[in-house]
């Protein structure tokens, strides 16, 4: 990421403001194989399955009620044998509310709050409340302005990240997004049922984890940045399969004790972080991602 956090990225992705559809329901697996880590002779592997779901309310013309739910299972698996496998997951309900203020500028506000846990022993030192602020003018019938904000209270400390960028569809088959510091796309639609592109997505998050007796109450400090080249094609009314394969770029999957803070993240800057070096448990390596997607056609 520079540094983000995946339930943002969920959230803008699927509710695809700006857009002539929205992602109800999606479900995914994730891997990364053979990752190599620094001193050790193992490989390393990191899978995720997940499933996240969104019900947009319309209250009246200018107002629409957003519920949201999912969960992530992510496991990093070594290939020593006498070596056991560090799981973590993470559940969220978001409750959010999109206005429309005129004809050409609308405004989300969301509540985020995630159960991130090993589920070896569930605290509430294991919850985190966040939240997002996102807003969009249209310039034109092809172009959206972007803008907001996004706050977490991650483990590691308070995490503000300000959002920019823009939609743009170039012409009939092109159409370039962009989320500063979280995702860019590039994408080519040579027709209604199939899209392929390239994608950045950058994601930061931390997760409580028990599984070690000597470090009750520890955190993983998640980064994990990559660049994707992707797919899309319609299998059925409304239900698509989502393919991609990548490379991160600057991952790091830290261990760190409660204790061990910063005084807050802007964005992919760190203040006042004076936690010990650790190494990560994996470096950078391939992913592969494979996903179902139920679409809602809001117009043609």
């Amino acid at each position: 990421m520079k540094t983000q956090l995946v339930l943002l990225l969920l959230c803008l992705s699927s509710l695809n403001f700006g857009q002539n559809s929205i992602d109800l329901a999606n479900v995914y697996y994730r891997t990364s194989p053979f990752n190599t880590v620094k001193d050790s002779a193992h490989t390393y592997s990191l899978n995720t399955v997940a499933v996240d779901s969104k019900l947009p309310l319309v209250l009246n013309d200018k107002n629409v009620a957003i519920v949201g739910l999912d969960y992530q299972k992510n496991q990093i698996k070594s290939s020593a044998n006498n070596r056991k496998n560090l799981d973590f997951s993470s559940m969220c309900v978001q409750i959010g509310l999109e206005h429309k203020w005129n004809a050409t500028s609308k405004m989300l506000f969301m509540s985020i709050t995630r159960l991130n846990t090993d589920f070896n022993s569930v605290g509430l030192d294991h919850m985190q409340q966040g939240g997002l602020v996102l807003g969009t003018t249209s310039h034109s019938t092809n172009f959206d302005w972007k803008y907001g904000a996004y706050y977490n209270g991650e483990f590691f400390g308070p995490m503000f990240v300000p959002l920019f960028g823009f939609n743009w569809k170039i012409n009939d088959h092109w159409r370039i997004k962009l989320i500063v510091p979280l995702n860019f796309e590039l994408a080519y639609q040579p027709k209604d049922n199939f899209v392929a592109g390239i994608r950045f997505d950058g994601v930061n998050a931390s997760f409580r984890t028990n599984q070690d007796p000597l470090q009750q109450g520890a955190y993983i400090d998640k980064a994990d940045n990559n660049i994707w080249a992707f797919s899309e094609f319609e299998i059925g009314k409304n239900c698509w399969f989502h393919v991609k394969a990548g490379y991160s770029i600057l991952r790091k999957y830290r261990v760190y004790e409660s204790t061990d803070k910063m005084n807050w993240k802007l964005g992919p800057v760190n203040i006042g972080d004076d936690r010990p070096a650790v190494v990560s448990s994996f470096q950078n390596g391939l992913s592969f991602e494979a996903r179902f997607i139920y679409r809602l056609q809001l117009n043609k």
